[in-house]
Parts: C-alpha cells; sequence; structure tokens
C-alpha cells in the first residue's frame, strides 16, 4: 500500500470500522468516503481482526493510513478495549491473537443462540454468519440484527436489553485476554497500545493501573465523552508523555452519534498524532 507524505495532518479519525467486523462499510467504501470528505489520516479499527487491510488499494494518496485494530480484554473483569496501532500484522503473536478471537467469538454465538432457543427465540447460526461479513467474525450486534429481521425485537438495543446484553438471559462471555498480555502483544509486533473511550471504563481509576502496565496512550476525544473528560484524559497524556488519540468509533449512517468526520482533536491532539503516525512512517520504510 503506498502511501505519499504531505504535511500537516490537520483531519483525521483513528477509530473506524468496517463490514469485516460489525461496520457497515466495506473498506474501500471507507477508504472512498475519508478521500471525498478529505481527511489526512485514518485508521481501521475493527474488533479483534486486520484482515480489512487485505482489501484496501495499494495506492490511497493523499490519504494517509496507520495500521490499527481494536482489541478486546479485561481487567478485573471488567472489559476493556486497547486499539493497537502501527503493529506488524505479520507477526505470530497478533496472528494467533486474532485467531483466537475469532474461534471463541464463534463458539460464543453458538452458546448464545442455544441460550435463545431455550427462551423459545428461533435464529441460525447460518442466518448470523450472512451479516458478519467476509472475515465471518460475530460479534453480538449481528445476532440483534437477526433478532431484529425476525421480528422478535423492533430495534438492536431492544436485544441487548432483553436479550443478549451484559448478564441478560441470553449472554455468553467471549474469552478475553487480560491489559497487561494485550499490551505486551502489541509491543511485541511493533505496535502502540492506546486505551480506546476511556470514559467509558468501569473504574476511572484503571486509567492509572494501565499506566503503570506501560500503555502508551489514551484515546483522549471520543464521542461518549464529555469536556471534563476530554480535559482529563489530555492532562494524564501530557503528564504521564502518553500519546493522544481521537476517532469517532463510526461504525455506519445509521448511527446518528458516532459520525464518519466528527472529530474535534484539539492542537494537543493532533500534535501527538502527527508525532505517531511520523514515528510509524519512520518504522515502516
Amino acid at each position: 500500500m503506498i502511501v505519499k507524505e504531505i504535511d500537516p495532518i490537520k483531519r483525521i479519525n483513528l477509530h473506524l470500522h468496517t463490514n469485516v467486523s460489525d461496520g457497515v462499510l466495506s473498506p474501500l467504501e471507507l477508504i472512498r468516503r475519508s478521500q471525498q470528505i478529505g481527511l489526512d489520516l485514518i485508521s481501521i479499527t475493527d474488533h479483534d481482526t486486520f484482515d480489512a487491510y487485505k482489501q484496501l488499494p495499494e495506492d490511497v494518496s493523499p490519504l494517509r493510513i496507520i495500521p490499527g485494530i481494536e482489541i478486546s480484554s479485561h481487567h478485573e473483569g471488567d472489559d476493556v478495549h486497547i486499539l493497537a496501532y502501527g503493529y506488524d500484522r505479520h507477526h505470530q503473536q497478533m496472528k494467533e491473537l486474532t485467531e483466537m478471537y475469532l474461534a471463541g467469538r464463534r463458539e460464543r454465538a453458538i452458546r448464545m443462540i442455544s441460550k435463545l432457543r431455550e427462551l423459545g427465540v428461533e435464529i441460525t447460526l447460518e442466518e448470523v454468519v450472512k451479516v458478519a461479513g467476509s472475515r465471518e467474525l460475530i460479534v453480538r450486534p449481528h445476532i440483534a440484527q437477526i433478532l431484529v429481521n425476525r421480528g422478535y425485537v423492533s430495534s438492536k438495543n431492544e436485544a441487548f436489553d432483553k436479550y443478549i446484553g451484559n448478564n441478560k438471559p441470553a449472554y455468553s462471555a467471549k474469552p478475553e485476554v487480560g491489559v497487561q498480555e494485550v499490551v505486551k502483544i502489541i509491543h511485541a509486533a511493533g505496535g502502540l497500545a492506546i486505551v480506546a473511550h476511556p470514559g467509558k471504563l468501569t473504574k476511572p481509576a484503571y486509567v492509572d493501573e494501565f499506566v503503570a502496565m506501560g500503555i502508551d496512550g489514551l484515546e483522549v476525544w471520543h464521542p461518549d465523552h464529555y469536556k471534563f473528560e476530554v480535559d482529563e484524559f489530555t492532562n494524564i497524556c501530557l503528564k504521564n508523555g502518553l500519546y493522544m488519540t481521537a476517532g469517532s468509533d463510526f461504525h455506519g449512517e445509521q448511527d446518528r452519534h458516532n459520525l464518519f468526520d466528527g472529530v474535534p482533536a484539539s492542537e494537543e491532539v493532533l500534535a501527538s498524532v502527527n508525532r505517531m503516525w511520523r514515528e510509524y512512517s519512520c518504522r515502516a520504510v
């Protein structure tokens, strides 16, 4: 993939999903949309897979892309998502991690479909796989979509609230790796480990614990963050010399909250992202 260097980076979105995981746009559609609206730098951060990068055109200039992935993790029993940037997707440990999640998510889907059947809700694995994208990486929104299609619920939110949300009757946990181990694997693959949407962490104190574990940065701006949280995360990063990123967590136009181009990155964030891009570019040469 050829990416021409044009400075500086001003318009970014470093948290985007495609239909390889649970987004709506294909990787190529997402690239074209990024070019149309004039973004300078993006990252495709599908859940637990980097297969979208196999579908990208060779030359995307003047757009720049830093390899990304959103990795599921846990800490003290709570869900934590880690964004990895600039990693080598051919690294053996990264490949093994994504393959583990691919198999684990399929097994979880089978368990959840069985639980739904016990509740009188009949759907099949084949139906879910059809909406799961080219990678067939199954996430809960895929099951929710089938529940909507079958008329069991009126929306995906209702599916989560009634059946498949955490601690709901048909919920089943997916296999996850601890934050410390995920950070270790990302670093071994030459990448940077960034805490995704830290404002959604179960306990705010986890941020300090992750800093001690060697996390490289925080997703400072996210549409779910209040301004005081953005300010707080910015200060934490400045104090600890961490990278700052920003992304809208875009999945599709049906979600008016997580917009494609709605990333008001501050000067501090843009300076950090420019530094991250320069360091990645030097390593990638």
